[in-house]
């Protein structure tokens, strides 16, 4: 079945594109495989999931997956199919990844805001903002190769409290890391982890220590 998603070509990154997923791909390892550089875009969400304690949420990639099978990768990502926004797009992967309903949210006025209203049904929901939106060349392992790709990523960052459950053939498991152990292990072992969970991390990480900053000072939530 075609899957129609956004992508856009670097000379033009105002313009989305409707491309079928295969065909995106083959077209851009075979540019790789020939000397060349991927020249088009996709459209992609990722989050960095915490609970309210501040360990990250990660997942096992299933082996079934042609992109970085068995690595641990970022909470939350995906395509952005042609038509659908980032916002949307992010609550239904939230949905079918972790099986974790989302609220997303643009600005941070309107994170805290939310935050403080909701944040008893954490058990529940997650709470998720916007963080960034920049193009960036990712390295993805795909059938045993290593290729660098360009993702007009969306980044977002949010909160969760409760239980998560791996979709079939979309992860193998869902991990909960201290920070600070997540660092030591990516640094003995790098080949463990997507390129993407470790470039987001060391991206923004004054960000996500804002963030966690601000998640551990429970006096906020009363004013």
């Amino acid at each position: 079945m075609t899957e129609l998603i956004s992508t856009r070509d670097i000379k033009n990154l105002k313009e989305k594109l409707p491309t079928d997923r295969h065909d995106f791909y083959t077209s851009q390892f075979k540019k790789i495989d020939e000397g060349g550089k991927a020249d088009r875009a996709v459209d992609v969400v990722a989050l960095l999931l915490f609970t309210s304690d501040g360990h990250i949420i990660l997942q096992k990639r299933s082996h079934t997956k042609r992109h970085n099978p068995y690595l641990i990768d970022k909470s939350v990502g995906g395509h952005i199919k042609y038509g659908d926004t980032p916002l949307y797009t992010l609550m239904v992967e939230t949905v079918q990844e972790l099986q974790v309903p989302s609220i997303v949210l643009r600005t941070y006025n309107d994170f805290i805001k939310t935050y403080t209203l909701l944040h008893t049904y954490l058990d529940s929901i997650a709470i998720v903002k916007e963080l960034d939106r920049k193009v960036y060349a990712m390295n993805r392992v795909v059938d045993g190769k290593k290729y660098q790709m360009l993702n007009n990523a969306y980044v977002y960052i949010g909160v969760y409290g409760g239980a998560t459950k791996p979709v079939d053939q979309e992860a193998s498991g869902i991990l909960f890391y201290d920070l600070d152990v997540l660092k030591k292990e990516m640094e003995k072992k790098p080949e463990s982890f997507t390129y993407d969970l470790r470039f987001y991390l060391e991206k923004y990480q004054y960000e996500i220590q804002t963030f966690l900053n601000y998640l551990s000072q429970p006096q906020l939530l009363t004013k």
